[in-house]
């Protein structure tokens, strides 16, 4: 495995450890976007509390740099 592929993994794992760990309401959800082939990972909180809606960026990694 390369060190890009290694990167890919290891970030994918670190947000969903941390994911499952957050604490949100019932209305709002945890969503973990991985997307690869352009190197961006989001983790994100999505919905409503009461009457606000919840569109929340926790963590978002971009372009992983490889040296």
């Amino acid at each position: 495995m390369d060190k890009v592929s290694q990167y890919r993994k290891c970030v994918q794992t670190l947000l969903r450890q941390y994911a499952q760990t957050d604490v949100v309401d019932d209305g709002v959800d945890v969503q973990l976007i991985f997307d690869t082939e352009r190197d961006h990972y989001q983790w994100m909180n999505v919905g409503w509390q009461q009457l606000h809606r919840v569109y929340r960026c926790v963590v978002h990694f971009d372009k992983l740099l490889v040296i």
